[in-house]
């Protein structure tokens, strides 16, 4: 999915790259691989496995998985490629029960059909560590929302200079995207079409302009904590209890309560529209 946030910057700036990737830095989805183990949590996945072991599915001919009494995303953990071999070996074209028929012992179910090979020696427990503020996989200027936060909406670049670095998804993106006849932006061009005074924002939230509500608004580094500087409309993201109080707000303020008063604290700042995949 993608989404475009305003990431709150000083007005003046050697390099808004780097003013990005230091404000972006602490919300990238990662793991061990990414950050110091202080830095993570542990994302338990015990639970959830376990009722997956005893929900009921169907499994189709077309070599597809339906659930029949649990919700679907229940098998993001899942190698649905072991069911198949398992259907395969046993002759079966369809199949109507739960993965404990097939497979009692639940550490063996999990060996056998999903993403985990061991417990985490830490917790004794299936899952992983990750970055709990994690938000994002790749960010860019402007990107799929090229001069939206100025009001004025151009073509994405095809390569877009200011970004978090080389991305096969990107790639991919640009590669569509030169296809169908867009031009590489230069740097001063992509800040000319993606950077706006916070105060200009303002005005435009006074107005109840369209630009001035993004997917996500990142508050500048050093005003609270980094688990409260990102705040978002996505649904399942919770709003920080840390962020409310940062920008003086009521407990039960609303992403767009939030927003406008971010910029009239930081109305001196500026403010660079990216787009980001999360």
């Amino acid at each position: 999915m993608y989404g475009l946030a305003y990431v709150l910057v000083p007005s003046r700036f050697a390099s808004l790259q780097s003013e990005l990737d230091r404000t972006l830095a602490p919300f990238r989805r990662g793991g061990d691989d990414t950050f110091p183990r202080a830095k993570l949590a542990f994302d338990d996945a015990t639970d959830t496995l376990a009722r997956v072991q005893r929900s009921k599915f169907r499994y189709n001919s077309d070599g597809s998985l339906s659930w029949l009494d649990s919700d679907a995303a229940l098998s993001f953990d899942l190698r649905l490629s072991r069911l198949s071999e398992h259907m395969a070996a046993c002759r079966l074209d369809e199949f109507e029960g739960t993965f404990a028929e097939i497979e009692p012992d639940f550490d063996a179910f999990v060996r056998r059909f999903t993403d985990f090979a061991r417990l985490d020696p830490a917790t004794s427990r299936y899952g992983r560590w990750l970055n709990p503020i994690g938000y994002w996989d790749w960010w860019e200027l402007g990107g799929r929302f090229n001069g939206a936060i100025t009001g004025d909406r151009r073509p994405a670049g095809a390569d877009q200079a200011i970004c978090s670095g080389p991305n096969s998804g990107r790639a991919i993106l640009g590669n569509v995207a030169a296809a169908l006849g867009a031009h590489p932006a230069g740097e001063e061009a992509e800040i000319e079409a993606n950077v706006e005074l916070v105060g200009s924002l303002k005005l435009a939230a006074d107005r109840n302009d369209d630009h001035w509500l993004p997917t996500a608004l990142i508050l500048p580094v050093g005003c609270c904590a980094d688990e409260d500087r990102w705040v978002d409309r996505v649904g399942w993201h919770e709003i920080s209890p840390g962020t409310r109080a940062c920008l003086n707000v009521s407990a039960d303020a609303d992403f767009r309560r939030l927003v406008r008063a971010a910029y009239e604290r930081f109305s001196e700042l500026a403010a660079a529209g990216v787009a980001y995949h999360f």
